[in-house]
């Protein structure tokens, strides 16, 4: 893709290095300059419990997305050394859709690239997980870019008058995410998420319609503190009891631990040192969350990544849920040195994912994205 000025430091799990010691003791080449085909089908399944999808629109409109990809990009119009697998999968079948992020009817595009080999004079082609794929989220906004708050669930055996309570305070608490930063803005409705993982870079594309109102919403710190304490004061409360019923089992048994071999530390009392800590211009600020020393892991000094809430108005409802409104890419691209280092590594086997991320023309795909 042209308009970009970052590049990625790859530190990628490549599963041909697999297959240097599977082939070990075996004589084999790949078929880099063998032509392949490109092999289609649209896996979309029906729902029965869902009739308002419309499975004739959906199949048409993930077609469509299928061919522009297909036609945009060489090395899938011709296909040498491999055989492209591409298929649309997926269910109307919406069981999140009374979730505000979920609107449109949610699939995928997977692109296999089942290359070719000579084994000991005999021809194979890869397949499972030995062959290289790629694959794009449609109508899932939030998939790559954004990572939930999340906490224990309620168990069994605990205290059932707080389930409850418990469950209401954590499905309040999921509803806060960490976004990935803005990398670049390649084009109106291509927009361009990345984080650092580790020693490596990696980079995600949301595809929208730059008419609507943005997919997040900024949270105040007062707002996400308030939210983990609610679920830690139940939590604690949780705890409570279970310790006290413990320490009479353990009465019964002969065993009285004295107030020092006991837990004291309660994440609830550390938040509400926190939560207190902030002065109210601070807790009026938006809240960005980074690793450190406090337990909320909540800062109003801009530092790690922004708090934020998913904004159901970013969805055109007035569109059936058949439109592909969302289009989410794990990106990569792959620098020549980059393409020649992984051939070295894997035998002479070409990066087809780096070398289709580099054909493909992302900075045109919010054409596919469907509006009024």
């Amino acid at each position: 893709m042209k308009s970009t000025n970052f590049k990625f430091k790859l530190g990628l799990f490549i599963p041909g290095t697999l297959l240097t010691c599977a082939f070990a003791n075996a004589q084999y080449t790949y078929e880099i300059e063998k032509p392949g085909h490109f092999i289609f089908v649209n896996e979309l399944k029906k729902c029965a419990q869902n009739p308002k999808n419309d499975i004739t629109a959906s199949i048409k409109n993930t077609n469509n997305l299928t061919e522009w990809v297909h036609q945009n990009c060489q090395l899938l119009k011709e296909p040498k050394g491999f055989d492209a697998h591409v298929s649309i999968s997926g269910s109307l079948c919406n069981e999140d859709n009374t979730k505000a992020w979920s609107y449109g009817v949610q699939s995928y595009l997977n692109i296999v690239f089942n290359y070719f080999y000579l084994e000991n004079g005999i021809h194979h082609t890869a397949t499972g997980w030995s062959a290289y794929s790629t694959r794009f989220n449609i109508n899932q906004p939030i998939s790559l870019i954004g990572t939930r708050f999340d906490e224990a669930e309620f168990k069994t055996g605990n205290p059932s008058h707080l389930q409850e309570p418990l469950e209401k305070a954590l499905a309040h608490l999921k509803t806060y995410y960490r976004s990935m930063p803005i990398l670049e803005e390649i084009a109106p409705g291509v927009r361009l998420y990345g984080a650092n993982v580790g020693s490596w870079y990696t980079g995600n594309i949301l595809v929208f319609n730059p008419n609507r109102p943005d997919i997040w919403l900024p949270v105040t710190v007062k707002e996400i503190m308030q939210a983990q304490l609610d679920y830690y004061k139940i939590k604690e409360e949780i705890d409570s009891i279970e310790q006290d019923v413990m320490l009479k089992e353990w009465a019964k048994m002969g065993f009285k631990p004295d107030a020092g071999q006991m837990l004291s530390t309660s994440v609830y009392k550390e938040l509400k040192k926190e939560f207190e800590a902030f002065s109210p211009d601070e807790l009026n600020q938006w809240a960005y969350s980074a690793s450190s020393e406090n337990v909320s892991m909540i800062n109003a000094k801009g530092q790690g990544l922004p708090v934020v809430k998913f904004n159901p108005d970013c969805w055109d409802k007035t569109l059936p849920t058949s439109a592909i409104q969302f289009i989410s890419i794990e990106y990569r691209l792959a620098s020549d040195d980059e393409l020649e280092e992984f051939k070295q590594n894997n035998q002479g086997l070409s990066d087809y994912v780096g070398m289709f991320f580099n054909q493909l023309p992302v900075e045109k795909i919010g054409v596919l994205i469907q509006k009024k």
